[in-house]
């Protein structure tokens, strides 16, 4: 049978989505309210079916439909599009409301939900998972990430783009760090709470944070955790460094590899590079969401996956306002 996939969104994410599952060999049309943006974007992969509204897309049936549109509108566009699908894969963040992720919820049963949490899909992140699950480290203690970029390298539309407004899922909280938030728990276990401080450093144009420190505690208070991100600094660098008994383990997202050093080694054992681009991580996700619909497995990053990485963005900003820790139910 052919997959024909909707993507809802034309924006940067969309069209990384689009061209992910058109390389897999998947029919893709693209619904988008932006008429020079759906024409462009279907002139340059050549889309044979697009549509300028949800509710004319909707008209037909799909075998899975991609939520790219901004975060505050997911839950309104996801619960809209599961008439016309079984299968839903829904941008990060979630939502931008507990409220929104309660509707899903209960909008989105008999539904296959993923959520596009990308970061789980990579090789490296996968290495970890199973050296972790061997006990390699012995009983992990500790996760430190540190990461940041130029953001208006990589996004040089953030002024006029959702990133602008914290309603919209903007700034680096319900952006960047968002990601982050997911990969800690899909490796240390549920976070218990969180102390966030944030502030508005360097990106011109806007009023969000762009700088964001958090420390926690995850798996029943077991694992402590710390993060430092920004999106102004130079280099373009992710790095997360797991502790444990009798070893670490470490990812380096910017080098697209994964290391160990157990006691008594002399150096750390490096992997090779891992994947060669981006889009490498979005294939395998369009992948998985595919397996998903097909009932081979469960959705890599759940909907219940979702809301809980959802609360942990809004325990964030709640406790960078209120300068106050931060229990997460």
């Amino acid at each position: 049978m052919s997959v024909n996939i909707l993507i809802v969104g034309g924006g940067s994410i969309g069209e990384r989505h689009l061209r992910s599952f058109q390389q897999i060999r998947c029919d893709v049309a693209l619904c988008d309210t932006n008429d020079q943006r759906r024409t462009q974007i279907a002139e340059r992969y050549q889309v044979q079916h697009s549509f300028e509204s949800l509710e004319v897309a909707t008209r037909e049936t799909w075998t899975g439909i991609v939520i790219c549109t901004p975060a505050h509108m997911h839950a309104e566009h996801a619960t809209r599009a599961a008439k016309a699908t079984k299968a839903l894969l829904i941008e990060k963040p979630l939502c931008t409301r507990l409220s929104d992720a309660e509707q899903l919820q209960s909008s989105l049963l008999g539904i296959t939900a993923q959520v596009g949490y990308v970061l789980r899909h990579h090789p490296a992140v996968q290495y970890v998972r199973g050296r972790l699950a061997a006990g390699d480290i012995g009983a992990l203690h500790q996760i430190a990430v540190t990461a940041g970029q130029h953001f208006p390298t990589f996004r040089p539309a953030y002024r006029d783009i959702y990133y602008a407004k914290h309603e919209a899922g903007g700034g680096a909280v319900q952006d960047a760090a968002t990601h982050l938030f997911d990969l800690i728990q899909y490796l240390a276990g549920p976070l218990d709470w969180v102390f966030c401080d944030y502030a508005h450093q360097e990106l011109a144009g806007v009023e969000v944070e762009d700088t964001v420190h958090v420390l926690g505690r995850a798996d029943g208070g077991k694992v402590l955790v710390s993060l430092a991100l920004n999106q102004f600094m130079a280099p373009n660098e992710t790095h997360v460094q797991l502790n444990g008994a009798r070893g670490s383990l470490a990812i380096r997202f910017h080098e697209q590899r994964a290391g160990l050093y157990r006691l008594g080694d002399a150096d750390w054992h490096w992997t090779e590079p891992l994947i060669k681009d981006r889009d490498d991580l979005f294939r395998a996700q369009a992948k998985s969401f595919l397996a998903a619909t097909r009932g081979e497995g469960r959705p890599f990053c759940s909907l219940e996956d979702g809301i809980r990485t959802l609360k942990i963005n809004l325990a964030a900003l709640r406790s960078g306002r209120e300068r106050a820790v931060q229990l997460i139910e």
